[in-house]
C-alpha cells in the first residue's frame, strides 16, 4: 500500500502556514473583540413579514451577520465544487485500479521470469524494465 501524501498541517511547510494563521488571526481576534466592547448598544433587529423583534447589540448584529455570511458561502461553495470532488474520487479510484494491475503485472512477470530460469532460456531479471526512480 503506498503511503499516504503528507497535507500543508504536516511537516515543517505546515509550520510557516499555521505561524502564518495565527499572525492573521490574533490581530483580527483583537479587533472583534475591540468592536464588541465599543458598540455594546441594543439595536433592534426586525424579521421584516414576520412580527418578530430582537433587541440585541450592536456587535452580535453585525458579527453574526458576517458569521452566517461565511456560513451561507461556504455551504455555496461546497456545492458547487461536487463536480471536482467527484473527478477527485474518480481519479482515486483509477490510481487504485492501475496500481493493482502493476502488482498482477509484476507478479506474472516474476512467475515468468522463474519460468525462464528453470528452463534454462535466461536468467531471471534479464528483460526486466526498470521503474521510475520514485517507485522502486
Amino acid at each position: 500500500m503506498a503511503a499516504r501524501p503528507r497535507a500543508w498541517s504536516e511537516g515543517a511547510e505546515g509550520n510557516g502556514v499555521r505561524f502564518i494563521g495565527w499572525i492573521i488571526a490574533i490581530p483580527v481576534a483583537f479587533i472583534v473583540i475591540a468592536f464588541a466592547i465599543a458598540n455594546r448598544t441594543a439595536v433592534g433587529v426586525h424579521f421584516d413579514p414576520l412580527p418578530y423583534e430582537l433587541d440585541i447589540p450592536l456587535w452580535a448584529a453585525v458579527i453574526g451577520a458576517l458569521a452566517f455570511g461565511f456560513i451561507l458561502g461556504a455551504v455555496i461553495r461546497w456545492l458547487f465544487d461536487h463536480r471536482w470532488r467527484a473527478e477527485a474520487r474518480q481519479g482515486r479510484r483509477h490510481v487504485r485500479a492501475l496500481e493493482r494491475e502493476i502488482s498482477t503485472l509484476r507478479q506474472r512477470l516474476d512467475e515468468a521470469e522463474k519460468e525462464q530460469a528453470q528452463a534454462g532460456k535466461a536468467e531471471p531479471g534479464q528483460n526486466r524494465i526498470a521503474p521510475p526512480g520514485d517507485a522502486a
